[in-house]
């Protein structure tokens, strides 16, 4: 069982840049997630899907089998993680089926199963909608994406601390364009709800021109908003710019001290050991024993 497990974690092994099969597993599984997003918006024409809807179930029915064949290799295989090496099996599968890829993975693939259950149909077709969480599976197949996600999860106290100054702000100002406005304007404004839409899309800048203040405080407000917004909402942008620097040079200077370490070792794949660590064929990492 042991062997099986270690051959099945060699084909979703994403830590070893030598290991080929992976390399195109993963390569796979991220045009088949390209062409299962695909196939969900042409499901949406009834001139494109009506015609062709055994052809779309063969294809949601493939997807759905070699997603879920991933999902349960990656449970099989969760232990064997870096990180979980040391640990409980228990520990290791836990870790992943709770963490957000963990779950990007069955969301995923419920909606399939769930259509064999007495469920609703109209809370099929919502769940039906959690297909698309496909989309998110190809960010651990794309070192763009993961660069991405990181910078996000680096910075997000930043983020967090400017997202949270700019909904304090559209708050306040809800409340005081509702009553500079309301009593002459009450179906632009109707509640601070209806407020807290304007100041939305005001500080974003967006401004779609059909809800606009009439009074003087009302345009005095609107103006500090878009004036505001073109602060507030460009800083996000600056912090995640600072956060892709950082990532990249750091990710060139990583780079830089691993090929360093190689010139120091007598040969490519040979350690000073005397002991191959990587297949001269394959590429696969072979065991330290």
């Amino acid at each position: 069982m042991e062997s099986i497990e270690k051959a099945l974690y060699y084909i979703v092994d994403e830590n070893d840049e030598h290991n080929k099969l992976s390399k195109f597993f993963n390569y796979f599984l991220m045009v088949l997630i390209i062409l299962s997003v695909g196939e969900m918006a042409l499901e949406t024409d009834d001139d494109i899907f009506i015609p062709n809807r055994n052809y779309f179930r063969i294809f949601d029915f493939f997807t759905v089998m070699v997603f879920s064949a991933e999902y349960i290799i990656r449970i099989l295989t969760a232990h064997l993680l870096p990180e979980n090496r040391g640990k409980s099996r228990w520990h290791g599968i836990k870790s992943y089926i709770f963490s957000f890829a963990g779950i990007v993975d069955l969301l995923s693939i419920l909606p399939f199963y769930l259509d064999f259950t007495s469920l609703d149909l109209r809370v099929l077709r919502m769940l039906r909608l959690m297909r698309f969480f496909r989309v998110f599976k190809i960010t651990r197949y794309n070192d763009s994406m993961k660069l991405v996600a990181d910078v996000i999860w680096t910075k997000r106290s930043e983020i967090g601390v400017i997202m949270g100054l700019i909904v304090i702000i559209m708050i306040i100002t809800s409340f005081i364009m509702f009553y500079a406005e309301h009593s002459l304007q009450p179906d632009k404004f109707p509640n601070v709800l209806g407020c807290f839409w304007w100041a939305l899309v005001t500080m974003t800048t967006i401004g779609y021109g059909d809800v606009f203040p009439i009074t003087p405080m009302g345009k005095i407000i609107g103006s500090l908003m878009a004036f505001l917004g073109i602060g507030l909402v460009a800083m996000p942008t600056g912090i995640i710019s600072a956060g892709f620097l950082e990532k990249i040079s750091e990710k060139k200077r990583e780079e830089r001290e691993k090929k360093e370490k190689e010139k120091e070792k007598p040969e490519g794949n040979i350690s000073e050991d005397g002991k191959k660590h990587y297949c001269p064929y394959c590429g696969h990492k072979l065991d330290d024993e």
